[in-house]
């Protein structure tokens, strides 16, 4: 699980639909989740889109890695 310094759960990839901090989701209170992207060491995965890399990535960190989850 990535966690960003903010605290959020981060989830690279799939254009960054998947991902809390895009800007698009709401916290337990309501109130938006700021953007966390243009700090994210990921961002370059949710531009590509792609999980056919996805499939080769052994970050252990990262939820879409092939060693960390079932793609």
């Amino acid at each position: 699980m990535i966690i960003d310094v903010t605290g959020i759960e981060l989830t690279p990839g799939n254009r960054g639909r998947d991902c809390l901090g895009n800007g698009r989701h709401f916290d337990e209170r309501g109130k938006r989740i700021e953007c966390c992207c243009d700090e994210c060491d990921y961002y370059l995965c949710c531009l590509k889109g792609s999980t056919d890399e996805c499939k080769d990535c052994d970050d252990s960190e990262c939820p879409r890695s092939a060693k960390n989850s079932h793609i």
